[in-house]
């Protein structure tokens, strides 16, 4: 098959291009047109004759191109159309009508291969490269049929048996069916029993991996484990660093962490952090960040129960 030509059709999205084919042309490639109307995925639809087929799909930035192998012959009825958004470019080329004919007026013409000074596997080999054709091989056979006895004098490596040789032959053949009976087989009860037996044996085996690996589960299941000593650990020293007092006016204070420094005078400058919560948990004023709070200890500037 040879080409004579280019051939390209553009198909706008929504619009359909109909013809009846005047001279064969083969179809080789589709891709999305340069400016991209949407993302959505576009579809190539051919008909011949009243059926539809779809050539092939594009989707931008996924698949924008696709090869293909249509072949479209003088006389047929054909419609190109698109599904979807977005333009379409066909490419291909014209074909020159008779090249297939020519073609195999050469192949006829070919020298014959003269199969009797090949091997077996020199003919494979020409088999696998398509330089023969299996057929021939079996016409061959057909030929070597027509084997008369002409040929067979003619052949120095067919003779006739002498009678000492035909016995000879023979009594290898009988000694031969002697030692074959006997080499009895196996019982087939037997073969049975004995793939019972290993398969009774590994099923044993995986039983008592699998409690094993019970067992050890368990084993791993009772002991107390690091994170949980630690975070016990945590609630013993909570427990035992912070106190309760209850002081003037109803203040309940909680302490989280005595200090070990000396006792603070009335009439001192103190700067502190806190938290005011009331008995239902609710947070009324705060200070835990920035600057502290500075008030002059005992001098009625802060609540009674804190100064």
């Amino acid at each position: 098959m040879s080409f004579r030509g280019f051939w390209g059709l553009k198909i706008a999205p929504g619009k359909t291009y109909s013809q009846t084919v005047a001279a064969s042309f083969r179809v080789s490639n589709a891709a999305l047109g340069l400016t991209l109307a949407n993302t959505q995925r576009t579809s190539v639809v051919l008909t011949v004759g009243d059926k539809k087929f779809v050539l092939c799909s594009l989707t931008p930035k996924t698949n924008e191109q696709q090869q293909v192998d249509i072949t479209l012959t003088e006389g047929e009825d054909i419609t190109f159309e698109t599904e979807g958004g977005n333009e379409i470019h066909l490419t291909g080329n014209f074909l020159n009508e008779g090249d297939d004919e020519s073609d195999m007026e050469d192949d006829e013409d070919g020298e014959e291969v003269d199969l009797s000074s090949l091997t077996p596997e020199d003919i494979q080999q020409m088999i696998d490269e398509g330089l023969i054709n299996p057929d021939d091989l079996l016409n061959s056979s057909d030929e070597d049929a027509e084997y008369d006895s002409d040929d067979a004098e003619a052949d120095e490596r067919i003779r006739e048996l002498t009678s000492d040789e035909e016995a000879e032959l023979m009594a290898e053949a009988e000694s031969q069916e002697e030692s074959s009976e006997d080499q009895q087989p196996e019982p087939v009860t037997e073969v049975k029993i004995k793939k019972q037996a290993k398969k009774a044996e590994q099923a044993e085996k995986k039983r008592k991996a699998a409690a094993a690996a019970e067992k050890e589960a368990e084993k791993e299941a009772k002991k107390p484990k690091k994170d949980d000593k630690k975070e016990a650990k945590k609630e013993e020293a909570k427990k035992e660093k912070s106190k309760t007092l209850n002081l003037q006016g109803g203040v309940v204070a909680e302490v989280k962490k005595e200090g070990t420094g000396s006792g603070v005078k009335k009439g001192a400058r103190v700067g502190m952090y806190y938290i005011g919560k009331l008995t239902s948990g609710k947070v009324f004023d705060q200070n835990t960040k920035g600057k502290p709070f500075w008030f002059r200890l005992g001098k009625g500037e802060v609540i009674s129960g804190w100064d």
